[in-house]
């Protein structure tokens, strides 16, 4: 995930004549006098990951069974694909239509403004913590060469079955060390618990590389896709194609069909209600103060013939209406914290 940069737009008061209101109107390009913010429209940010698994039989793997008693050996060499997490996380994108200016008064208190780099409003006269950075996962620790570990006598062995059989004793004398080592008989005990560990953890490294010789290998590859929709109030649609899957090929677009479709489901559960016409054209109240959403809602499914990998309700701002937060919250007389949230613009918190 990208690091969500936020700033704080502070705005300072100037001697002006004195009014105690709010005032917050449509921007108007050019004449801008105070602090210019964005509502968003909401997205939805998709992750797909998938992984590109190789499996490899060991060189041994016909004798697993008889050296080691292992009966799962990988037998035969394949590659294929598999999706190992779908995720969904919403996001706020500006919306053009909704920018608006709050105009700087002397007693006003809503001047002081946290915005997102995109600019829109996140709060006011207070601020909202960074989103914390994606963990970042580890690559797993690949084994050495098991054959950096082959005994003299492994290696001039004059057959398959015999180095099965001198690679098995060998993975045998490991067991036992450590076993002594944990049992504190070992002839050469370490020193203190630190060396203990990483003797211990050495003869482990070298027991899986020798026993990859008999079960084999499989080393996967991880991909990450990102898919971005941001859905209208028309959006509503069923089993629409988001993406393709195939166990050979992997993540591919839409509209190949090499792979079979991962569907999604959009429906929009909010309407908004339209006045009745009756043939007179009647002028909008004008609303006064801060502008925020009130975001409406739709169910979303994101699933394949045979599984379901996202299912529920989500906030949408778009599919909702916008509303105004009365003046009088921010008089010369109140200073009103207000947390908006990110992806929708809606209304989080309050405090007086």
């Amino acid at each position: 995930m990208k690091k969500n940069i936020l700033y704080i737009l502070t705005c300072m008061l100037a001697a002006v004549p004195s009014f105690a209101q709010t005032e917050v109107g449509q921007y108007v390009n050019g004449e801008a006098t105070g602090v210019t913010y964005y509502l968003p429209n909401t997205a939805l940010d998709i992750t797909l990951e998938a992984m590109e698994i190789t499996r490899t039989p060991g060189e041994f793997s016909a004798y697993a069974g008889n050296y080691l008693h292992i009966n799962d050996a990988i037998s035969k060499a394949e590659k294929y694909w598999e999706i190992s997490s779908i995720r969904i996380k919403q996001i706020g994108t500006p919306n053009p239509e909704k920018m608006y200016t709050i105009k700087l008064a002397a007693g006003s208190t809503a001047s002081n403004v946290q915005l997102s780099k995109e600019g829109i409003l996140q709060a006011i006269n207070t601020t909202v913590a960074e989103d914390a950075p994606e963990a970042k996962k580890s690559a797993p620790k690949q084994l050495p060469d098991p054959k950096s570990y082959l005994t003299e006598e492994i290696l001039q062995a004059t057959s398959t079955a015999k180095m099965a059989e001198l690679t098995s004793k060998e993975i045998y004398a490991i067991r036992e060390s450590k076993l002594a080592i944990t049992r504190g008989q070992a002839e050469n005990m370490p020193k203190d618990g630190l060396s203990m560990q990483l003797v211990l953890g050495e003869l482990n490294m070298q027991e899986q590389s020798l026993k990859s010789l008999f079960v084999g290998t499989c080393d996967t590859v991880k991909y990450t896709c990102n898919i971005k929709l941001t859905p209208t109030m028309e959006s509503d649609t069923t089993k629409a194609v988001l993406f393709r899957f195939s166990r050979k090929l992997g993540i591919l677009k839409s509209n190949d069909l090499a792979g079979a479709p991962i569907y999604y489901d959009f429906k929009n559960l909010f309407s908004i209600p339209q006045p009745a016409d009756n043939g007179k054209k009647k002028k909008a109240p004008k609303k006064e103060g801060v502008f925020v959403n009130i975001p409406g809602k739709a169910a979303v499914k994101i699933y394949s013939p045979t599984e379901i990998y996202f299912e529920g309700e989500l906030p949408f701002a778009q599919l909702g209406t916008t509303e105004s937060l009365s003046k009088e919250l921010f008089n010369k007389n109140v200073t009103t914290k207000v947390v908006l949230d990110k992806a929708t613009g809606g209304v989080i918190k309050i405090e007086n």
